[in-house]
């Protein structure tokens, strides 16, 4: 725990993307990779590639919108956390799903729409490979030391 206590903020904006990434044993099943971090504006962009575990149907590929709910979620926390320079967890989480995800790699952005003293909004989208939306969502995270 002590580990996660500690700020990241000596971390270049991708170091710390990096390191939210690798830090939960989920993210070791679903394999995000760092694309591009802006701490300064709260924005990430991480790469999810397709793969046949993540079907929603067996031997239809297409992501179970599990899977794209738990790259959301990993987007908003590492936007936030890559902004303020900590763990900053989520609360609440709103998705829309726009199309199913067929044939394609997942490529989600996260936006800091407001980080204050005690919470964040983070916007996610999420496309595919062709850039069309794939889902929109709307996070709030904590961002309370401690």
């Amino acid at each position: 725990m002590a580990k996660r206590a500690q700020t990241t903020k000596h971390l270049s904006a991708l170091e710390r993307l990096q390191f939210e990434l690798e830090h939960p044993p989920y993210h070791d099943f679903l394999q995000p990779r760092a694309v591009s971090a802006d701490a300064d504006n709260g924005v990430v962009e991480i790469l999810l590639r397709y793969r046949p575990e993540f079907q929603r149907v067996r031997g239809e590929p297409a992501f179970h919108g599990g899977v794209i709910s738990g790259l959301v979620d990993l987007t908003a926390h590492a936007a936030a956390a890559v902004k303020i320079g900590r763990m900053a967890p989520n609360i609440d989480v709103r998705i829309d799903y726009m199309r199913p995800a067929i044939n394609t790699d997942l490529h989600a952005k996260g936006m800091v729409r407001r980080a204050g003293r005690t919470l964040a909004v983070v916007d996610v989208e999420i496309a595919n490979d062709e850039g069309k939306l794939i889902a929109i969502a709307r996070g709030i995270l904590s961002t309370v030391a401690g």
